[in-house]
């Protein structure tokens, strides 16, 4: 069951800005080269647990590796992942398959 509400961030320094209450729960996944991999291995647990109802990255601190295992972790569980870009453009991708 997801627990309903539950946004991983992955990317950035682990603080949590106040545009970010409006997502519900926020849990902070510091990226790869802050945290090392351990960051992205409790990430892809928990996703694969079914604990986290949607994943921001924040494309601009994390390596293409994290980003892409990260999505296909996501796209597996169809969990709905938002992507932001280094000039703050988002693109939602699809966990459809379509």
């Amino acid at each position: 069951m997801v627990a309903l509400g539950r946004t991983a961030v992955l990317g950035g320094d682990g603080r949590h800005p106040e545009r970010w209450d409006a997502l519900g729960d926020v849990v902070i996944f510091r990226a790869p080269r802050d945290g090392g991999n351990g960051e992205l291995r409790r990430l892809e647990a928990a996703i694969k647990a079914g604990s986290i109802s949607r994943v921001v990255i924040l494309s601009r601190f994390n390596g293409h590796s994290a980003t892409q295992k990260i999505r296909r972790t996501c796209f597996t569980h169809a969990v709905p992942v938002v992507v932001v870009t280094g000039s703050g453009r988002a693109f939602v991708e699809s966990t459809s398959g379509a």
